[in-house]
């Protein structure tokens, strides 16, 4: 008789760490920076002045990590070969010791998949020395990660353990997954580490490792089978401007369509508002829909524009596509970005989304990716710097008026 399993939606298991503490040698290539072999022990020993005394060291999302800005997962093909799931940064702090080395000997990390038909291997550690988020050709993978249960280890060879103090060092971490099982949109996996998921060893002992929350890479999916179109953010999603920066004509969204099953074409589509503005279409004076030919995130040719708000506060602007304009062939990806002219005061605040409601493609489809949003766009500028913009400006129709005693508000 078969037993009732039930399984989690997430499966996380944690990863010990256990290592040799000392490193053997035969000469002194075999060693990390910052030691020399030692020929009657042959040991790697650390070199006085090379190597911090001691360690003080944080994890965190590397800054060119995969985002999940405007959405809540990234779409990838069935198989996900050699992917970045996440750039994690490690800041080894310890005053006075700019240019000498402390050692990262393991990290672990925790691999979560639903359903669990999903499979994962070819793990790798890559040392990211530009920073950018991609493994370049030009840099080394430090370690091969070895599967435990859903977690992976990366033991890193001694020759590779050496990385610079009072410096942020990124580190790649990057998978294979596929499945053999029908996909649907609810598949998901990604990569977590906790701060106690790393091993380091300084002159004088181990680093200290500041307790911090998980660190959770964004969740990635497999683009679903038959009867999907794919519209999500993408990659170049941008982030919200500074309250300085607001006030002028900026990329808000970059949109990422692609045609699973089938030709399809794009007929409409609406940008929704909320926000606490009263002026007219919440602090946005022109909204434009464009091409992205190279996926940059800039706009490109513009396909549609909006700039006529009405006196009523305006909370959606709905895109009508010339014929033709975004048409997509089976198994075409294309990229939309959304600009706007924005014009904004103390304390307004708004933000822009898309959901599955508010798309309209000629051949109906499940649509695989929204509610698109953005970060909160805010003017929160202090009442006593120069460049605040306190109010909106009053027009000239609004002076003439100004001593009838009458004012509007409109409320939503």
């Amino acid at each position: 008789m078969k037993k009732l399993v039930l399984v989690p939606l997430f499966l996380t298991f944690f990863v010990s760490f256990l290592s040799a503490d000392s490193w053997e040698c035969s000469a002194d290539t075999e060693c990390p920076e910052g030691t020399t072999c030692d020929s009657p022990s042959g040991l790697c020993v650390m070199t006085p002045g090379k190597v911090a005394e001691s360690a003080s060291i944080t994890l965190s999302i590397g800054e060119n990590s995969p985002s999940l800005r405007g959405s809540d997962r990234i779409f990838v093909a069935n198989p996900a070969n050699n992917l970045v799931l996440g750039q994690l940064a490690v800041n080894a702090y310890s005053g006075g010791n700019d240019g000498k080395y402390y050692f990262i000997k393991e990290l672990s990390t925790d691999i979560s998949v639903y359903p669990s038909s999903i499979d994962f291997d070819d793990f790798k550690l890559v040392y990211d020395e530009n920073g950018n988020g991609v493994e370049d050709p030009s840099e080394r993978t430090v370690a091969q990660g070895v599967a435990n249960g859903y977690g992976i280890k990366f033991e890193i060879p001694q020759k590779y353990q050496a990385f610079k103090i009072n410096k942020i060092e990124n580190l790649l971490i990057i998978g294979s997954f596929s499945t053999e099982k029908e996909i649907n949109d609810l598949a998901k996996f990604n990569a977590t580490v906790k701060s106690d998921y790393i091993k380091t060893k300084t002159y004088t002992g181990e680093g200290s490792v500041a307790a911090t929350s998980p660190i959770i890479f964004p969740s990635f999916s497999f683009e679903p089978d038959k009867g999907y179109f794919i519209f999500s953010a993408g990659k170049n999603f941008p982030k919200a401007p500074t309250w300085k920066d607001i006030n002028k004509e900026q990329e808000i969204m970059q949109l990422r369509l692609k045609a699973l099953d089938g030709a399809n074409e794009l007929l409409t589509l609406k940008i929704e508002l909320y926000g606490t503005a009263v002026s007219f279409g919440n602090g946005v004076e022109k909204i434009s829909l464009c091409n992205d030919p190279n996926g940059s995130g800039k706009c490109g040719e513009v396909i549609a524009e909006f700039s006529e708000f009405s006196i009523e506060q305006q909370q959606s602007v709905l895109f009508t596509i010339p014929s033709g304009k975004v048409s997509l062939n089976d198994g075409e990806e294309k990229y939309l970005v959304v600009k706007a002219g924005l014009n904004f005061y103390k304390d307004q605040n708004t933000y822009f989304y898309i959901t599955e409601s508010d798309i309209t493609l000629k051949t109906r489809q499940k649509i695989a990716g929204p509610t698109i949003k953005t970060e909160s766009f805010k003017y929160s500028c202090k009442e006593d710097d120069p460049e605040c913009r306190l109010k909106p400006e009053e027009t000239q129709e609004e002076n003439e008026n100004s001593d009838s005693g009458c004012s509007l508000l409109f409320v939503d």
